[in-house]
């Protein structure tokens, strides 16, 4: 890899690329307006997986968004079924990269799987992070890379140090989400009371089911919040199952299920119509600090000064124990998240809606 030529120019076109995961996703955001804002009138197309790319379709800075169903491809490569469908997609994905012959490529993936994917699509002209910051050996496909690396920073701040070597050199741009007026819409004609909830978010993917909150210390916050007057509900995704049915029923009446969302689209809309959120370091949190929504997120094996939530009114919380954070995938006992007591979120609950609601 070398470093970005000072002598890059305005490109013609530009592809962004950012697979997974969604808050991974959320944080390019600022990135994208900044890309828009240097270079003016220049199309801007993004690339990523299904989750991500529902959530950027109809984005104001983007011309179009590619969908690469990555999970659905591999599932069905895997059980040896319909590979007639995944040469198809496959097909199709080619076309839709190729017909725009993007003369600029701007990964903020850095990995392995991007870098892989650049050499399939002979993406020469490719800018993505310091080889100090990125990982999985991503610069050995070749490209271009800031001059110095961003070092230990928030993933946004990473982001965006990207596009200022790229020559970006105006303030940080907040991140915006396309318009979900006619989800939000949808979502409010559910009978109910109008005032805005809160709304607690207790589940997070599979892959980092060691950063959810216990659902007893849910059940106690949910319980603290409506006696205080707060009408709280409960979301989750299509993904989740029955598992939000004992955590409500636990709450003996003191919280109520969020309307259904069946995408995440909608889901956005739910978030962006709350009072408050309070969830785990997960994609709705960080679409809540992308909506404006005020929000606070429950940190254990996590940093957060590296994936807090990003935005004004928005804090992060955690335990402090002596092991957080870790880069653990699997923990017998998640004592960061055990140890971060409903007493402890709910007093900094108290203080963000007092700072915001004065």
């Amino acid at each position: 890899m070398k470093p970005i030529p000072n002598d890059l120019g305005t490109p013609k076109n530009v592809l962004v690329l950012r697979l997974s995961a969604l808050g991974d996703v959320i944080h390019c955001l600022p990135a994208i307006e900044a890309l828009a804002r240097l270079w003016p009138g220049v199309p801007i197309d993004a690339i990523s997986e299904t989750l991500g790319a529902s959530i950027l379709e109809g984005h104001p800075a983007l011309r179009r968004v590619v969908t690469w169903p990555r999970k659905e491809m591999a599932t069905r490569l895997r059980r040896m079924t319909d590979l007639s469908w995944v040469r198809g997609r496959w097909k199709q994905l080619r076309e839709e990269i190729e017909v725009a012959e993007y003369d600029l490529v701007v990964d903020f993936q850095a990995n392995l799987r991007s870098a892989l994917l650049a050499r399939v699509f002979g993406w020469r002209n490719r800018a993505c992070h310091h080889p100090a910051d990125g990982r999985e050996a991503a610069w050995l496909v070749g490209g271009w890379h800031p001059a110095e690396p961003a070092g230990s920073c928030h993933r946004v701040e990473r982001n965006l140090h990207l596009v200022r070597a790229l020559g970006y050199q105006g303030e940080n741009p907040a991140p915006r989400l396309p318009d979900l007026r006619a989800e939000a819409r949808l979502l409010l004609e559910e009978p109910g009371p109008e005032s805005p909830p809160t709304l607690l978010h207790p589940f997070v993917s599979t892959f980092g089911a060691l950063k959810e909150w216990p659902p007893a210390h849910f059940v106690d916050l949910a319980k603290r919040l409506a006696g205080r007057g707060h009408r709280v509900l409960f979301s989750d995704s299509p993904a989740d199952g029955s598992r939000l049915d004992p955590i409500i029923a636990a709450t003996e009446g003191a919280a109520s299920p969020a309307p259904a969302t069946p995408n995440i689209r909608s889901l956005a809309a739910l978030v962006s119509t709350a009072r408050l959120v309070v969830a785990a370091d997960t994609g709705v949190l960080h679409i809540a600090a992308a909506a404006g929504t005020p929000c606070l997120g429950l940190y254990g094996p996590k940093a957060p000064s590296t994936y807090r939530p990003w935005g004004e009114n928005t804090l992060a919380c955690s335990a402090g124990v002596p092991c957080s954070p870790c880069t653990l995938r699997r923990c017998d006992h998640s004592v960061c998240m055990q140890m971060l007591t409903p007493e402890r979120v709910e007093s900094h609950l108290l203080g963000l809606l007092e700072r915001v609601e004065a």
